[in-house]
């Protein structure tokens, strides 16, 4: 049961969201309403062609895709053409969606923030009571691990729009505004994207075998919620295809020339 409500929420995901990280690429060739839709739907066509064939000649991926999830998917890229036409075109679309995608992943990042704090109060708790009264708490170790993780998985959308993530930069801090708009949205579409998907993807059985048996520490004092922590990493690919939809749609106006 729990498998089947991962791969819906999946198809949901991938007929939803990614079809959306697209607009700012379909805006860039096309700017006219009819025209930029098109655009988008031939591009939301090869993302479809692109995951069939990627997850054929995977190994660890290789199964036919499920009929129920292709007709999820298929709904709801149905009912996102007919909403971005309405609402008029891939460009508008897009402009629409940027501060409410920019909004969700900053206040998310913000929000767990807080948690570095409480993170050093603990590990200083931690160490005291262990070296000065001789007295263990798995229990506030394992909550250290906790933050950490939430903090890494929630923080990771956000430190890439604050572009804290680490850069091996060679060529890219001297280039002209132009050229790193079309190096972001080049890493953005080529791997930024791709990655945010597998992940989902992957996530879905690794989640749900976690739910099945509500995962808990190892240790009967330790935190028994691992499930839910588990259930972050798909969180994490959502905030952060948010994130890369936001620069991507940055990138694209470089391009146009209306910024930078």
């Amino acid at each position: 049961m729990l498998d089947l409500i991962g791969d819906i929420l999946n198809w949901a995901a991938a007929g939803a969201l990614f079809p959306l990280m697209l607009l700012p690429l379909a805006s860039l060739f096309r700017e006219a309403k009819a025209g930029s839709v098109l655009v988008w739907m031939a591009l939301v066509i090869v993302l479809v062609f692109a995951g069939i064939i990627f997850g054929a000649i995977t190994p660890t991926l290789r199964e036919a895709p499920d009929a129920s999830g292709l007709i999820i998917f298929t709904i709801f890229c149905a009912v996102l053409f007919a909403l971005v036409f309405l609402i008029g075109g891939a460009s508008t679309t897009a402009r629409w969606l940027l501060p409410i995608f920019e909004r969700i992943t900053t206040g998310a990042g913000r929000a767990v923030m807080w948690l570095l704090l409480v993170m050093a109060l603990v590990q200083f708790t931690v160490v005291l009571l262990r070296y000065v009264f001789g007295i263990n708490s798995l229990f506030m170790q394992e909550s250290i691990t906790y933050m950490h993780g939430i903090v890494f998985l929630i923080a990771g959308g956000y430190a890439l729009l604050t572009n804290d993530h680490v850069r091996v930069d060679i060529f890219y801090r001297e280039a002209p505004p132009k050229r790193k708009a079309v190096i972001d949205l080049m890493g953005t579409y080529l791997f930024l994207f791709p990655i945010c998907l597998l992940i989902l993807w992957t996530a879905s059985p690794y989640v749900a075998r976690s739910w099945a048996f509500f995962e808990g520490s190892a240790d009967s004092s330790g935190i028994q919620g691992v499930f839910l922590l588990k259930s972050l990493i798909p969180a994490f690919a959502l905030l952060l295809s948010m994130a890369g939809f936001v620069n991507a749609h940055k990138a694209v106006e470089v391009l146009k020339g209306r910024t930078g």
